[in-house]
């Protein structure tokens, strides 16, 4: 079978793991790149040895293209991801779906009529720790699980925003929450293998950024199992610390430090994950490695049920988020409920 003739759109910090990825796929190749910026687009073209367009639509006219990674921002996944299903492409987006749930919404629903292929990266399920840990979850021996919570301590300073989309609510969709923090709230709601039923949170600016964005969270959650859940996020520490997850379950505690998990249990019982320890294609350590496991799977999943169970968690987790805002709004003005 041939690979597929595949394309990223948008060459900022996250697409270099899209395009190391596809250079070192067997079902898949990269074929061309796409961003706005003709300077930044020719440079990665260049890095890459394949064309590069500064309009998608056109390099998508031109390109015969099979299918599309969708690395913009926020506000602009489902405009892109949309525009190619609906021209006969697969459509792969990094998180989160949208800065608007309507959209995300959007999204799933012309995969669906159209019959192509959506996908949403959230890597970090495929982390070794957090592998181990919906196993053992899943398989009972950890049994009922209990409470589960997640740290995020992480920094960025103005520069970082100087980006306007990166400030603002209308492009972002929010700050550290739907930023940096969504893949702990993420396999926070992942690893309880239950529905939220109930958020209490509240969101602020307390940092010296110019940016009218979040910078800090905090919130509560219960599930429908009977389960709850704690979160605190900011993004005011002066270093990136790794993130932490615990679930606390009747057999064991799961706690998960970056991309590794310890399980111990009541008997006394050990079980180690082990970090990933592949060479580092990230430009950031906080992405780690899994994208390529990821995006090799969206084009090889025989029949697309991993991925489509993969854009329902994604969904799940938008609509989260949503109920995060709503909740958060109603104790701070100053955060809008998400669209």
């Amino acid at each position: 079978m041939k690979p597929f003739r595949s394309a990223v759109i948008g060459c900022g910090v996250i697409s270099k793991n899209h395009i190391s990825a596809l250079q070192n796929s067997e079902a898949a190749q990269l074929a061309a790149v796409c961003d706005i910026d003709p300077e930044r687009a020719a440079a990665a073209g260049e890095r890459a040895g394949v064309p590069f367009y500064t309009d998608y639509r056109r390099m998508i006219e031109k390109e015969q293209l099979d299918a599309v990674h969708v690395c913009l921002p926020h506000c602009l996944h489902a405009e892109a991801a949309v525009w190619a299903m609906e021209h006969g492409l697969w459509a792969l987006s990094e998180k989160p779906m949208d800065a608007s749930l309507t959209a995300a919404r959007r999204m799933a629903e012309v995969s669906e009529r159209t019959g192509m292929r959506l996908g949403v990266i959230f890597q970090n399920r495929y982390n070794p720790g957090s592998v181990m840990a919906r196993e053992l979850i899943l398989s009972g021996r950890a049994g009922k699980v209990i409470s589960l919570n997640g740290v995020v301590c992480w920094h960025r300073d103005d520069p970082y925003y100087r980006q306007a989309w990166r400030a603002a609510y209308a492009t972002a969709g929010g700050g550290v929450l739907i930023n940096q923090a969504i893949h702990t709230l993420d396999l926070i709601r992942w690893l309880s293998c239950s529905e939220v039923v109930s958020v209490r949170a509240t969101a602020s600016h307390h940092g010296p950024t110019h940016a009218e964005v979040e910078d800090t969270a905090e919130g509560f959650l219960t599930f429908a199992s009977g389960a709850t859940g704690l979160f605190w996020f900011t993004i005011n520490d002066s270093l990136d610390r790794e993130v932490e997850v615990t679930v606390r379950c009747e057999n064991c505690e799961i706690r998960l430090v970056g991309s590794a998990a310890t399980a111990v249990f009541s008997d006394g019982t050990v079980l180690e994950s082990g970090r990933d320890t592949r060479p580092s294609v990230s430009a950031k350590a906080c992405y780690g490695n899994s994208h390529s496991i990821q995006i090799e799977e969206f084009y090889t999943d025989p029949d697309g049920a991993r991925v489509r169970e993969g854009v329902a968690q994604a969904l799940k987790t938008q609509e989260l988020l949503a109920e995060i805002f709503r909740s958060a709004a109603r104790f701070n003005p100053a955060v809008p409920e998400m669209r």
